[in-house]
């Protein structure tokens, strides 16, 4: 009886314990592999449990509020503005504490750039852009927020249907891209500029759909399995079909759904299918 007491409280203490022997800086680092690694998208648990044991020894931590803030914000993306408002008023509160913290605290350029990612949000890229300019304005050599000036110019060009708005993000990341070599950031992993680019190029009005792919493909071959990975896949196929290769779309589309199962996959997996027969009737009548 008195073992199973024992291996019950190891079971239930082990995690608290494991936590106990890491400073906040390695528990940082950990909820940052988990959720850079993996794009903010899929099961976020693990790093939200670190980042728990973070605010538990230092409650005022800026950038564990600031992380538990985002993983809230990140699912919101995709979503049209009208959707997001009872989950924005629900987020408010604790990002109005963070903001008053990193004012109180003096952190000038990080305060810009929270404020700039949540603006966002809320579709107000003017003011998103200005707050991010006056971040780099502070701290021009920071990756970080380069990084998310591209991300905030891309998605105002797709907003406003402005195609130099999304010229500019792209040239940003690029430069983000160059600075990275030189000032690593662990807010950002190489591989995610192929997908920032890939994205973006396809959100132009006319989309270079062989640089979209050959950036998805680039990012593919140096990601390990996650939802991530899976959108990139997905993503991809989208592009093939685009550029006539059919057959290689589908393929992709289920790669896509061996890593998870989603709609979009399901959908690109169909529409790849159906652009096979539009060519086998296409070949058949030019016979």
């Amino acid at each position: 009886m008195k073992l199973r007491i024992a291996a019950f409280f190891i079971a239930v203490c082990w995690p608290v314990l494991s936590f106990a022997t890491d400073d906040v800086g390695a528990l940082l680092n950990k909820a940052l592999d988990e959720l850079v690694r993996n794009g903010y998208v899929g099961d976020t648990s693990a790093a939200e449990r670190y980042l728990g044991a973070i605010l538990e020894q230092q409650p005022d931590h800026l950038e564990a509020q600031w992380q538990l803030v985002y993983i809230k914000l990140v699912p919101l993306s995709n979503t049209p503005l009208s959707q997001r408002a009872t989950a924005l008023f629900a987020i408010s509160p604790a990002f109005d504490r963070l903001a008053k913290l990193a004012h109180q605290s003096k952190q000038q350029a990080f305060l810009h750039f929270i404020t700039a990612m949540y603006a966002s949000y809320y579709n107000t890229y003017e003011r998103a852009l200005t707050e991010i300019d006056q971040a780099l304005a502070l701290e021009p050599q920071s990756v970080r927020y380069l990084t998310a000036k591209g991300r905030l110019l891309v998605n105002y060009g797709k907003w406003t249907k402005r195609d130099a708005e999304i010229e500019k993000g792209i040239s940003v990341f690029k430069q983000a891209r160059e600075l990275f070599q030189t000032q690593p950031s662990p807010f950002i992993r190489d591989e995610y500029y192929d997908f920032y680019l890939a994205g973006a190029i396809a959100d132009l009005s006319h989309p270079r759909w062989k640089e979209v792919a050959e950036h998805y493909q680039r990012f593919i071959e140096r990601s390990q399995e996650s939802v991530a990975y899976a959108f990139a896949w997905n993503n991809a196929s989208i592009a093939y079909r685009q550029l006539g290769e059919c057959d290689k779309a589908k393929e992709v589309a289920e790669k896509a759904l061996k890593v998870t199962k989603f709609g979009a996959a399901e959908w690109n997996k169909r529409y790849a299918e159906f652009c096979i027969e539009m060519q086998k009737m296409a070949l058949k009548i030019k016979k």
